[in-house]
């Protein structure tokens, strides 16, 4: 899942529109806490990276670490199946 970029890449001031902040509260409390939790494998980045094999994925790491899975040719760490592709996930 996809934190906005409001609370991921830089932090609240007072510069931040409240129609914005509400927003990222709202999308906050509509998503399983699992997709709350940053990346599985760095730890840090959000979990935007959808990992794709047949027509389903897996959400669980950030863009570059899935992207460097399937570089090196890994498999789904969920499912061990191979993946076909990665998406970059944007909710809004």
């Amino acid at each position: 899942c996809l934190w906005s970029n409001l609370a991921v890449f830089a932090p609240l001031s007072q510069e931040v529109m409240a129609p914005d902040l509400e927003r990222f509260n709202s999308l906050e409390a509509h998503l399983p806490a699992s997709c709350l939790e940053p990346c599985v494998i760095c730890q840090t980045r959000p979990k935007n990276g959808c990992i794709v094999h047949g027509r389903t994925g897996h959400l669980m790491a950030c863009y570059t670490c899935a992207r460097k899975l399937k570089k090196r040719n890994k498999l789904c760490p969920v499912c061990r199946q191979p993946i076909q592709s990665v998406v970059l996930i944007y909710l809004s």
